[in-house]
């Protein structure tokens, strides 16, 4: 998340409500707003990708990210190959975005 001035980059922005008299918390909108504009880049490169690229190449291309990502220890490997053996793709994409 990015420095908000609203927030401090928390994520939740505190809020006085005068009729009550409480403070709340409410999630931040410019950190919602950064988030969804993300999102919107995220889904218009996979377009992008899709029209452009073959399943294989894309494959590939995600396959080489998991391996790069993970390839320190011993236990990551093995668990990928693992994975792989089993055919555990949900497991293996989970793998590229830690």
């Amino acid at each position: 998340m990015s420095e908000c001035t609203e927030c401090n980059g928390t994520g939740e922005r505190i809020v006085e409500c005068h009729t009550h008299d409480v403070l709340y918390k409410e999630p931040c909108y410019c950190i919602m707003w950064e988030e969804r504009l993300k999102e919107e880049l995220a889904i218009r490169i996979a377009n992008v990708l899709a029209e452009k690229l073959s399943k294989e190449r894309l494959s590939l291309c995600l396959a080489s990210i998991i391996v790069e990502n993970n390839h320190d220890e011993e236990e990551s490997i093995r668990a990928l190959e693992y994975s792989v053996a089993n055919g555990n793709a949900e497991y293996l994409l989970n793998w590229s975005i830690m």
